[in-house]
């Protein structure tokens, strides 16, 4: 175990703990902001949260009844898209689920100019802001970090605190502080931005 853990996830373990750091986070704060619904139902995949019943369709042939229970949700990174259901015990049950931030894991990351290289001619909003502010403003439709950007585009992280500084001083994204952490997450100006201009 100690030598694949050396060769097939100590060099990535940095940023595959960065993504579930992450998860974390943002799944904490929609629990905080909109409570227990608006976490069930902004999972995704195969999860289908209809109160009071959370139904994993594939998996028919459980039916727990959780009054009162311990429910614990596991984010994970090589899930694609699948839901695990462990069985419960002791009034607790678990499931996992595909983090958001895995997509980042699936390749080496690309360079900045090979992101301009890919920026549609025809993009109002990479006019308008440039490519580099224009991919890390598209980055932010969920709160993220600088590393989270960073990694998501495959920049350099003071690249993206620099278009970070820009896009927070045009009022386009704000910063909130989460325990040691500080994400970035779009204004309402920026949504509206991205919705008239971006795709």
């Amino acid at each position: 175990m100690s030598d694949y853990w050396s060769a097939a996830i100590a060099p990535y373990w940095p940023d595959m703990r960065n993504v579930l750091e992450e998860e974390i986070l943002v799944r904490g704060r929609a629990l905080v902001t909109g409570g227990a619904d608006m976490l069930l139902q902004n999972l995704g995949g195969r999860i289908r949260w209809e109160r009071p019943d959370l139904n994993v369709p594939h998996q028919t042939d459980m039916d727990w009844p959780l009054t009162d229970s311990c429910l614990i949700i596991v984010p994970v990174l090589f899930a694609r898209g699948n839901t695990r259901i462990f069985s419960a015990v002791h009034d607790t049950a678990a499931f996992s689920y595909q983090a958001q931030g895995a997509a980042v894991l699936g390749g080496p990351p690309r360079d900045e100019s090979e992101q301009h290289d890919q920026v549609r001619p025809r993009d109002k909003l990479t006019a308008l802001l440039g490519p580099g502010r224009t991919s890390v403003l598209r980055a932010l439709l969920s709160p993220t970090t600088t590393t989270g950007v960073a990694n998501s585009l495959g920049l350099a992280p003071s690249t993206v605190s620099q278009h970070l500084a820009g896009l927070t001083s045009a009022g386009l994204v704000r910063r909130h502080r989460v325990g040691a952490r500080v994400l970035y997450e779009l204004e309402d100006f920026g949504v509206v931005l991205l919705g008239e201009l971006g795709d």
